[in-house]
């Protein structure tokens, strides 16, 4: 796959899973903006940020800290997490990728609390550096795409343009996944964190902050 398709690709990805999260929301609050600034987002973004930054003054740290089979064999596991805060697409992909996680983040926290999304995000990145230990690199997107594809799931409301958002997530999914592009696994592992945890949780109607009652304070 071409950069430029791969580009394309990845931001009709991101923006299905947007429209997914937000035409849910709406329609649990419909006089309510589909967005919402919580300190643990800002947090969650400058965690991944500063070292990302910081990498384009000093360029090795992303040797130091990207993923890498043979590596991670001989024992430097914490790749798996170095590997989520660097970034190996120069300025412009750290930049998108940061914009990106930086919009997500705020679309997430409309439906989940902080105690959720964080692991999410966590658990994505790390599965799919996992997932994809034979290619080395780095960057946050695939943790992102996980939390976004989760989110989808777990916020899921029968609205058709949510269905439709969900739907062209799954489908981009799957046809990146048998591409061989390292996103494909990174949104499906995103979608399955999803349906475990809506099956787990069962809500009994869908509440207005996504599984759990409205975040308190400290969520936010």
């Amino acid at each position: 796959m071409s950069p430029v398709i791969e580009s394309f690709v990845l931001w009709a990805a991101f923006a299905a899973g947007w429209v997914a999260i937000a035409a849910a929301t709406l329609k649990r609050e419909p006089n309510s903006p589909p967005v919402r600034f919580t300190w643990w987002a800002l947090i969650l973004w400058l965690i991944v940020a500063v070292p990302a930054l910081l990498q384009l003054a000093f360029p090795q740290l992303l040797e130091l800290g990207m993923r890498n089979d043979d590596i991670v064999q001989h024992g430097q596991w914490w790749r798996l997490v170095t590997a989520n805060v660097l970034q190996d697409g120069g300025l412009a992909g750290t930049l998108s990728n940061l914009s990106v996680l930086a919009v997500t983040l705020l679309i997430v926290g409309r439906v989940l609390p902080g105690t959720l999304a964080v692991p999410l995000f966590i658990v994505g990145g790390i599965g799919s550096m996992l997932l994809q230990l034979n290619h080395p690199g780095a960057g946050n997107s695939m943790a992102t795409l996980a939390l976004l594809a989760g989110t989808a799931v777990i916020g899921f409301s029968p609205r058709l343009t949510s269905i439709l958002g969900l739907a062209a997530l799954i489908v981009i999914g799957a046809v990146l996944t048998v591409l061989g592009n390292e996103h494909g696994p990174a949104i499906l592992l995103g979608l399955v964190m999803g349906v475990i945890i809506r099956i787990v949780s069962r809500p009994e109607s869908p509440p207005r902050s996504g599984i759990h009652a409205p975040p308190t304070s400290s969520d936010t």
